[in-house]
């Protein structure tokens, strides 16, 4: 074989080499386009195709693989290799984590993710809820937010005579201890369910107001310190394909996933919050600071969640959930 075959040959071979160990990984997105999340996950895929010299690249499905709820199990069985989920979708099927979803616990998106994924990073009882999959981000949503079409929330009465939507998860115990009337449904179908009037109502941050353009059909919004409730959300990838690929393209997306990648993704919702409140205020809606009686109220009445939790934690391996409770407060309440 003359020289100038032998570099071709090489050369081929090379190629053949490079093609074998690309992984194209395949996402499941059901956000609407826009969303700000959606925008953070797709950063991420870029720095992950950076980072390991795409030897590793990410593609965006056409259309989601399953309806929102169903994504967790979509990527354990195999039918998408990452997606994001709500884990209150599921309700009672990750338990220990509601921890981050609990009432007046904090008042930012960032704070509250930080704190979620570092106690479950720091509490193996946590994460292994999540053992069938690897976790990439844990985070939530900015405080929740009771907003309606009807009238001031300055009462649990004013409450309770109203029809609410809600997500799923901790928020399905706070609305059942309340005594609110609530229907468990997906964020994206609020517009058509206030719009018809089968809700005069949602529970949702304030982001919601951009996302799903609600702001022409609400007209209050009450305000709890620390929120009304948070909703949780994980972003996770199939095991098979996360073991397949290499320790040092393992290494590089753990570094930018984990505590990093639930930072950003807290942050891209404050920022959306932000302006939804900005959008609120241009709008005319009513913005009420919940009256004290009604935050005493709803605090005396959601106790028995916190003590739920801790009872839980204890019996499955947590040390000190009492304790774990008030650091996780002090830290998701940090500004």
């Amino acid at each position: 074989m003359n020289l100038s075959r032998r570099i071709f040959a090489a050369g081929a071979l090379c190629l053949a080499s490079t093609f074998v160990q690309a992984e194209n990984l395949y996402v499941s997105q059901w956000l609407p386009e826009g969303h700000p999340i959606s925008a953070v996950m797709q950063d991420w895929a870029k720095q992950v195709e950076k980072s390991t010299e795409g030897r590793v690249s990410l593609q965006t499905l056409p259309q989601p693989v399953t309806n929102p709820a169903g994504h967790y199990n979509a990527v354990r069985d195999g039918l998408a290799d990452i997606a994001m989920t709500v884990i209150g979708y599921t309700p009672g099927r990750f338990p220990l984590s509601e921890i981050a979803e609990m009432p007046l616990m904090a008042d930012s998106a960032e704070a509250n993710s930080v704190a979620f994924y570092r106690l479950a990073e720091q509490n193996p009882p946590i994460m292994d809820e999540y053992k069938d999959v690897k976790v990439l981000a844990l985070f939530s949503h900015g405080p929740g937010v009771v907003f309606n079409s009807q009238k001031p929330v300055e009462t649990l009465d004013d409450l309770r005579s109203l029809k609410f939507r809600v997500g799923g998860g901790v928020v399905n115990d706070v609305a059942k201890l309340l005594d609110a009337n609530t229907a468990l449904k997906p964020a994206t179908e609020s517009y058509e369910l206030l719009s018809t009037g089968v809700m005069d109502g949602v529970w949702l941050p304030f982001e919601s107001l951009v996302t799903y353009k609600l702001d022409g059909l609400i007209k209050h919004a009450t305000v709890f310190p620390g929120g009304l409730y948070s909703s949780t959300f994980i972003v996770v990838m199939n095991k098979d394909r996360w073991n397949a690929l290499s320790k040092a393209d393992q290494a590089a997306i753990q570094a930018l996933s984990g505590e990093p990648y639930s930072r950003a993704l807290g942050q891209a919702f404050d920022k959306r919050d932000a302006e939804g409140r900005a959008l609120a205020e241009r709008s005319g809606i009513q913005i009420l600071a919940a009256p004290e009686p009604l935050v005493k109220e709803a605090e005396a009445r959601i106790e028995p969640l916190q003590q739920r939790w801790i009872e839980l934690a204890r019996s499955r391996g947590v040390s000190e959930p009492e304790q774990k409770i008030a650091a996780y407060r002090a830290e998701a309440r940090a500004q």
